[in-house]
């Protein structure tokens, strides 16, 4: 059965479960942002300056954010530990025992505030990511493989075996986030059949390509944005409404100044919190043409993610309508300036 653009579609509020909402003045702003970009969940990165390591920086943390929630509006926030080469079975223990139920790890700088980030994988698979899978604690990594011998566009498929031996070296359930390299697709399919493997993808990568993207700033991110067929595979493979496979945006604010420099590189991050679900919508609007793509569209967006984090159902439904909405040239963010993603382009859909 087709359906009516022109008449909106009604899909459930975005449950982003990659977040940054950084720390200070901004957070607050940053929040505001999400839920104007369709977000009634928020499960924020803990790449902080310091890095959220402990279970009372992440409790902490996530109070701070919930604070901040406006008046009205219903967020819930998912906390989640960084766990580096320094954690120990003692702080798996105390994030269980606490109610945390998500780590993350990063592979050492090959991203953002990843200083404290994992080199040798084998220690962890030997010691905490065992322990993880035993206080049954959900692993997400951040899937480059640390050695710099791999290029930024190969360090993604060169992180599959350390991913694979993840799950068969522990009883633990690995998030793959932002998935990006089609070459990983058949592998992200066998190691699904676990039951303990999941992926995400933002809505940049399923919106753009390499060539598009290539000298703007704004789109720098990592994992890179990758070829159009990467792009037309990606969407292909949401297509297929695996309830393992959600969305996960990666939304990523940076100051202006920290994007335009004059020395050094640019901060790697792409900002699309405030139009997130209608960034999406573009990216996958073949799958709105169709109630049982809308479903899948819905599940995508949404309730994969409520049903693997234990969540309840949406707060809110939100219409997006076929209408043309222009990316704004910048957002204000408490005292940032934040050049977004596609600042200044026109995309089909916008929030009714």
């Amino acid at each position: 059965m087709e359906t009516e653009f022109s008449e909106g579609v009604e899909v459930d509020a975005l449950a982003n479960v990659h977040s940054h909402l950084r720390e200070g003045d901004v957070v607050g702003p940053l929040i505001e942002r999400a839920i104007e970009g369709g977000a009634d969940v928020l499960l924020p990165m803990p790449n902080t300056n310091k890095g959220l390591t402990s279970p009372e920086e992440v409790m902490e943390y996530c109070r701070m954010v919930q604070s901040l929630v406006p008046e009205g509006a219903e967020m819930q926030v998912i906390p989640t530990m960084m766990v580096t080469e320094q954690t120990t079975f003692g702080d798996i223990d105390d994030m269980a025992d606490a109610g945390i139920k998500d780590v993350k790890v990063y592979p050492l700088n090959r991203t953002t505030k990843s200083h404290n980030g994992v080199r040798h994988y084998g220690k962890l698979l030997n010691g905490v990511l065992k322990r993880c899978g035993r206080r049954k604690v959900k692993i997400h990594f951040h899937p480059e493989h640390p050695s710099m011998t791999f290029s930024n566009r190969d360090a993604e498929f060169a992180f599959l075996a350390i991913a694979d031996m993840a799950l068969n070296e522990t009883e633990t359930v690995v998030i793959w986030e932002h998935g990006t390299d089609s070459r990983c697709i058949p592998h992200w399919k066998d190691m699904a059949m676990s039951g303990r493997f999941h992926v995400t993808l933002t809505a940049h990568h399923l919106a753009s390509n390499e060539d598009a993207t290539f000298g703007d700033v704004r789109a720098v991110c990592k994992p890179p944005i990758k070829t159009e067929q990467d792009r037309l595979d990606l969407i292909r493979f949401v297509e297929e409404d695996n309830e393992w496979v959600m969305a996960g945006p990666d939304d990523a604010p940076h100051d202006v100044n920290a994007k335009h420099v004059h020395e050094g590189k640019c901060a790697c991050g792409a900002y699309t919190s405030p139009f997130l679900l209608p960034l999406y919508a573009h990216a996958l609007e073949i799958m709105l043409e169709t109630e049982a793509g809308i479903a899948g569209f819905v599940n995508f967006t949404s309730r994969n993610a409520r049903r693997f984090h234990g969540l309840p159902g949406a707060s809110r439904k939100i219409r997006l309508v076929r209408k043309p909405f222009m990316i704004p040239n910048s957002y204000a963010v408490g005292p940032w300036t934040v050049e977004p993603f596609w600042a200044n382009t026109m995309i089909d859909w916008k929030i009714a």
